[in-house]
């Protein structure tokens, strides 16, 4: 069941709501004239009676300064009136929270699991039920000709909910995928647009796996080439960037290198895990044999790309089990690494929740 309210538009952020009639008697009623504001919701809760001609027509209201001491003045609300109202103000706030529009408007309040929402969203998905059906052809052309501006809010609709769902994907797999590198090389490679988000800069996707020099080797295990888990390119400067991509169950801090745990002591300092130093230097190796062999390799893979300046990513571990201290150690580790990043698995799913979804999409 739904109900409707129309507001009207009256000027500076400040619409009226139509008349919410709470009790009702033969010849009188209360009723409530509400208000809604950029800053809330408001009204007057009044006494009518019926007039000669049929009509209702307001009580007059009563001069409170000339009232004797020690009066006032009671409308009384029975229950069935003071939920009503309850239930009305609650739709007005939902009203009021979309913003005062210009102009008469109406809303139709409903439950959730009982209202059809037409939206982008929504759009977008009987769009492509419409296409699994084998419309595709007729129908997106029939679209982009009547009503381009749909069809481009349409598209752009369905990457977004494609993006928010991989990224519930790339959530869940932090735990269930915690130290499968293949895993996260095919993942990666199913949405490459993740890691252009671990970049400071815009790039562009170029391949993964990529073979950047020496002896070449089949496979990421081979022996005696180089290649990188993916190559990108600067969309700017056309350098090329290698990303290299480890687990979330990597190690980042190693053992106390000096002052005492559980301290408030600042000389609590870690060193980094194996497995941090040896990606990074795995990285730079990669920079080094991909700049040495740039013209026999790199230069020759079709792509518009230099070697003057190219940068490095490292993927690894995950920050969420660390101390304060042991985060501290690891992050003036990282700051001090020149044209290479790291970023953890846990700092990129937020990075992609804070550019791609809504505040509720994905909950933590």
């Amino acid at each position: 069941m739904s109900d409707a309210i129309n507001t009207r538009y009256v000027k500076g952020g400040f619409a009226t709501a139509d008349d919410i009639v709470l009790a009702t008697t033969p010849n009188t009623r209360t009723v409530f004239h509400p208000a809604v504001h950029n800053d809330g919701v408001r009204g007057q809760i009044v006494r009518q009676k019926i007039g000669t001609d049929g009509t209702w027509k307001d009580v007059s209201e009563v001069d409170f300064r000339k009232l004797p001491p020690d009066c006032g003045v009671s409308i009384e609300l029975n229950t069935e009136a003071t939920e009503k109202l309850h239930d009305k103000l609650t739709q007005l706030y939902e009203v009021q929270r979309q913003g005062v529009a210009l102009g008469d408007q109406r809303y139709v309040v409903a439950r959730e699991s009982k209202a059809l929402v037409i939206d982008d969203r929504s759009k977008a998905r009987v769009i492509r039920t419409l296409l699994d059906q084998g419309h595709s052809e007729d129908l997106w052309r029939s679209l982009a000709q009547n009503n381009p501006n749909l069809a481009t809010r349409l598209a752009l609709a369905q990457i977004q909910l494609d993006r928010q769902e991989a990224i519930k994907e790339f959530k869940t797999s932090l735990t269930s995928h915690a130290d499968g590198e293949a895993y996260w090389q095919q993942f990666f490679e199913t949405y490459p647009w993740m890691l252009q988000s671990a970049f400071s800069s815009a790039v562009f996707f170029l391949h993964g796996e990529a073979y950047l020099g020496g002896k070449r080797s089949v496979g990421r295990q081979g022996k005696g080439g180089v290649a990188t888990d993916f190559l990108f390119a600067d969309a700017s400067t056309k350098s090329f960037a290698v990303v290299e991509i480890k687990t979330p169950k990597s190690g980042l801090v190693g053992s106390l290198h000096r002052g005492e745990e559980n301290t408030d002591y600042d000389n609590e300092i870690y060193a980094m895990h194996a497995d941090l130093s040896g990606g990074i230097v795995q990285v730079r190796n990669q920079i080094t044999v991909a700049i040495d062999e740039f013209q026999s390799v790199l230069g020759k893979s079709g792509h518009e790309i230099n070697r003057v300046h190219p940068r490095g990513v490292l993927v690894i571990g995950s920050t969420e089990s660390l101390s304060q201290r042991q985060k501290d150690s690891f992050n003036q580790f990282r700051h001090a690494l020149h044209s290479l990043t790291v970023i953890t698995f846990d700092e990129l799913l937020n990075r992609l929740k804070l550019m791609f979804c809504r505040e509720d999409s994905i909950r933590r």
